[in-house]
């Protein structure tokens, strides 16, 4: 069963576009998709619209919409918030709206078979993993909100009275889930830059000594889930495709996703060149 793995990566997502339009040119497609974060909604989409026409429109998503749904995160805003009690920098209204437009939102994950759907959550009392899709009955708009309720920019998504954070602060790349799921080729799209963790901002201030210590504590996570698939072989065939661009436009600038995209699709053909 091929999987497709999705990382998660905020507005670096976009990279996930320009590599799945390659793989759907070539004739690449898959049984099941397993998404985090950014990567959760790349997923649900390409389960909903399994097509190269569907990774098009995706494609157009991101480009006409993405910064949008995502605003920068203002000083005086985040300040406001922060004296205000909020448990995040952003309101999670405008993405929560934009989800609602999608015509499956309302759908549940029981509905998608071809391919299966699962996305990854991480419940905010103690960190234990979600895997939305296991049930059947779980809705598609829990599993996208709680798997993209990033901290600090977004805040927990409650389902049931439970409340979850975005599955990639314990599953960046949720290689294991998708091989449990019975998957046994996976196509995995890591975000970032690849084996190694972006470089250390030279200033530094309250939120770029978390941001590098969030970025190194998420890279040594996700290197210790590829490790032990690696160390299968027998049972498991690994593409690990690690998408990055030299010019790094940073976490939650989302206004250049058409760039994000052309290095994705640069690196996905390199590596399918290579296959």
């Amino acid at each position: 069963m091929r999987a497709f793995v999705l990382s998660g990566g905020a507005n670096y997502g976009a990279q996930q576009v320009g590599a799945l339009e390659v793989m759907f040119e070539r004739g690449i497609l898959p049984d099941m998709l397993v998404g985090v974060s950014a990567g959760a909604l790349n997923a649900a989409w390409i389960a909903a619209h399994p097509t190269l026409e569907g990774v098009q429109e995706l494609s157009r998503i991101w480009r006409e919409d993405a910064a949008a749904i995502a605003p920068p995160v203002g000083p005086l805003t985040a300040l406001l918030r922060l004296i205000g009690g909020k448990d995040s920098l952003l309101s999670n209204e405008s993405l929560l709206q934009f989800l609602r437009r999608w015509s499956f939102a309302d759908s549940t994950f029981g509905e998608f078979t071809a391919p299966r759907l699962y996305t990854v959550a991480a419940r905010y009392d103690d960190g234990a993993l979600r895997i939305f899709g296991d049930d059947p009955t779980d809705h598609i708009l829990d599993g996208l909100m709680t798997s993209t309720a990033m901290p600090p920019f977004y805040p927990p998504w409650e389902v049931d009275g439970v409340p979850y954070l975005d599955g990639g602060v314990i599953s960046h790349l949720p290689l294991q889930a998708a091989i449990d799921r019975g998957a046994t080729e996976v196509f995995a799209l890591r975000n970032g830059h690849g084996f190694m963790p972006a470089p250390a901002p030279a200033q530094r201030t309250v939120l770029s000594v978390g941001a590098q210590a969030v970025s190194l504590l998420v890279h040594r996570q996700a290197q210790l889930e590829i490790e032990a698939v690696q160390r299968d072989r027998s049972s498991v065939r690994l593409h690990l495709m690690n998408l990055h661009t030299d010019d790094d436009p940073g976490l939650w600038n989302f206004t250049r996703a058409a760039e994000l995209m052309a290095a994705g699709r640069r690196i996905v053909e390199e590596y399918l060149s290579g296959v």
